[in-house]
Protein backbone atom coordinates (compact mmCIF):
# COMPACT_ATOMS: atom_id res chain seq x y z
CA UNK A 1 0.00 0.00 0.00
CA UNK A 2 2.71 2.76 0.56
CA UNK A 3 4.29 2.35 -2.80
CA UNK A 4 0.70 3.24 -4.08
CA UNK A 5 0.56 6.44 -1.78
CA UNK A 6 2.15 9.29 -4.43
CA UNK A 7 -0.07 7.90 -6.92
CA UNK A 8 -2.85 8.21 -4.77
CA UNK A 9 -2.15 11.94 -2.64
CA UNK A 10 -1.87 13.25 -6.91
CA UNK A 11 -5.39 11.62 -7.60
CA UNK A 12 -7.03 13.10 -4.41
CA UNK A 13 -8.65 9.90 -3.57
CA UNK A 14 -8.37 6.08 -3.02
CA UNK A 15 -10.01 4.32 -5.91
CA UNK A 16 -10.75 1.00 -5.08
CA UNK A 17 -13.65 -0.56 -5.90
CA UNK A 18 -14.61 -1.87 -3.46
CA UNK A 19 -17.74 -0.10 -2.59
CA UNK A 20 -18.58 -0.02 1.32
CA UNK A 21 -16.98 -3.21 2.05
CA UNK A 22 -13.90 -3.42 4.17
CA UNK A 23 -10.82 -5.39 4.34
CA UNK A 24 -8.32 -7.12 5.99
CA UNK A 25 -4.33 -5.93 6.25
CA UNK A 26 -1.15 -6.94 8.05
CA UNK A 27 2.52 -6.12 7.58
CA UNK A 28 5.00 -8.38 5.70
CA UNK A 29 7.13 -8.06 8.84
CA UNK A 30 4.17 -9.34 10.91
CA UNK A 31 3.51 -12.14 9.03
CA UNK A 32 7.09 -13.33 8.50
CA UNK A 33 6.95 -13.43 12.79
CA UNK A 34 3.75 -15.26 12.60
CA UNK A 35 4.92 -17.56 10.24
CA UNK A 36 8.77 -18.07 11.73
CA UNK A 37 6.73 -18.69 15.13
CA UNK A 38 4.53 -21.46 13.36
CA UNK A 39 7.99 -22.97 11.97
CA UNK A 40 10.12 -23.32 15.09
CA UNK A 41 6.83 -23.90 17.76
CA UNK A 42 5.16 -27.90 16.51
CA UNK A 43 2.67 -27.05 18.86
CA UNK A 44 1.32 -24.43 16.85
CA UNK A 45 0.85 -27.03 13.62
CA UNK A 46 0.90 -30.37 15.31
CA UNK A 47 -3.00 -30.66 15.13
CA UNK A 48 -3.18 -28.90 11.05
CA UNK A 49 -4.44 -25.75 12.31
CA UNK A 50 -5.22 -22.92 10.19
CA UNK A 51 -4.44 -19.31 10.39
CA UNK A 52 -5.39 -16.56 9.24
CA UNK A 53 -3.14 -13.47 10.12
CA UNK A 54 -4.93 -9.77 10.05
CA UNK A 55 -4.47 -6.68 12.51
CA UNK A 56 -7.22 -6.34 14.92
CA UNK A 57 -9.32 -4.19 12.92
CA UNK A 58 -10.41 -4.29 9.11
CA UNK A 59 -10.72 -1.21 7.02
CA UNK A 60 -13.35 0.35 4.73
CA UNK A 61 -11.63 2.63 2.15
CA UNK A 62 -13.28 5.47 4.00
CA UNK A 63 -11.63 4.50 6.79
CA UNK A 64 -8.44 3.83 5.39
CA UNK A 65 -8.36 7.44 3.12
CA UNK A 66 -8.81 8.98 6.45
CA UNK A 67 -6.10 6.93 8.00
CA UNK A 68 -3.84 8.32 4.74
CA UNK A 69 -4.98 11.83 5.07
CA UNK A 70 -3.61 11.60 8.65
CA UNK A 71 -0.28 10.23 8.09
CA UNK A 72 0.48 12.18 4.60
CA UNK A 73 -1.43 15.02 5.77
CA UNK A 74 -2.80 15.33 2.81
CA UNK A 75 -6.37 15.31 1.61
CA UNK A 76 -7.36 11.88 0.25
CA UNK A 77 -11.04 10.87 -0.20
CA UNK A 78 -12.70 7.17 -1.76
CA UNK A 79 -13.69 7.51 -5.33
CA UNK A 80 -13.74 4.19 -6.32
CA UNK A 81 -13.75 3.09 -10.16
CA UNK A 82 -15.43 0.53 -12.12
CA UNK A 83 -13.35 -3.11 -12.17
CA UNK A 84 -12.77 -2.64 -15.77
CA UNK A 85 -11.36 0.83 -15.07
CA UNK A 86 -9.04 -0.14 -12.33
CA UNK A 87 -8.17 -3.15 -14.60
CA UNK A 88 -6.82 -0.88 -17.17
CA UNK A 89 -5.10 1.88 -14.96
CA UNK A 90 -2.83 -1.19 -14.21
CA UNK A 91 -2.46 -3.14 -16.90
CA UNK A 92 0.51 -1.75 -18.27
CA UNK A 93 2.45 -2.53 -15.10
CA UNK A 94 1.28 -6.46 -15.50
CA UNK A 95 -0.72 -6.70 -12.63
CA UNK A 96 -3.66 -5.01 -13.52
CA UNK A 97 -6.42 -7.88 -13.61
CA UNK A 98 -4.55 -9.64 -10.16
CA UNK A 99 -5.21 -6.41 -8.87
CA UNK A 100 -8.95 -5.75 -10.03
CA UNK A 101 -9.59 -9.96 -9.22
CA UNK A 102 -8.64 -8.99 -5.70
CA UNK A 103 -11.17 -6.03 -5.49
CA UNK A 104 -13.46 -7.84 -6.71
CA UNK A 105 -13.27 -10.45 -4.13
CA UNK A 106 -13.15 -8.08 -1.23
CA UNK A 107 -16.38 -6.19 -3.05
CA UNK A 108 -17.77 -9.34 -2.27
CA UNK A 109 -17.23 -9.08 1.50
CA UNK A 110 -14.57 -12.04 0.75
CA UNK A 111 -11.17 -10.45 2.50
CA UNK A 112 -12.56 -8.73 5.60
CA UNK A 113 -12.09 -11.36 8.39
CA UNK A 114 -10.32 -10.57 11.24
CA UNK A 115 -8.94 -12.91 13.77
CA UNK A 116 -6.50 -12.50 16.74
CA UNK A 117 -4.63 -15.55 15.27
CA UNK A 118 -1.24 -13.04 15.20
CA UNK A 119 -1.70 -12.38 19.07
CA UNK A 120 -2.13 -15.88 20.06
CA UNK A 121 0.59 -16.80 17.69
CA UNK A 122 3.20 -14.29 19.39
CA UNK A 123 1.86 -12.99 22.10
CA UNK A 124 1.55 -9.30 21.50
CA UNK A 125 -0.86 -7.48 18.72
CA UNK A 126 -0.43 -6.92 14.96
CA UNK A 127 1.04 -3.12 13.98
CA UNK A 128 -1.92 -0.88 13.47
CA UNK A 129 -2.61 0.59 10.02
CA UNK A 130 -1.91 3.85 11.53
CA UNK A 131 1.50 2.85 12.84
CA UNK A 132 2.17 1.20 9.80
CA UNK A 133 1.55 3.69 7.42
CA UNK A 134 3.43 6.59 9.64
CA UNK A 135 6.25 4.36 10.08
CA UNK A 136 6.85 3.35 6.14
CA UNK A 137 5.60 6.35 4.57
CA UNK A 138 8.27 8.80 4.05
CA UNK A 139 7.46 12.31 2.04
Amino acid sequence: MVPYLPELIARGNVIYPVGDQAMSFISRKDSAEAIANVAVRPYLRDKEQIYLLTQEKNYNMVELSRIMTEVTGEKIGYQPVSLEEFANIYRAEGDGDELASMYKAAAMGLIDGVTDDFTRITGHTPQNMNDFLAENYKK
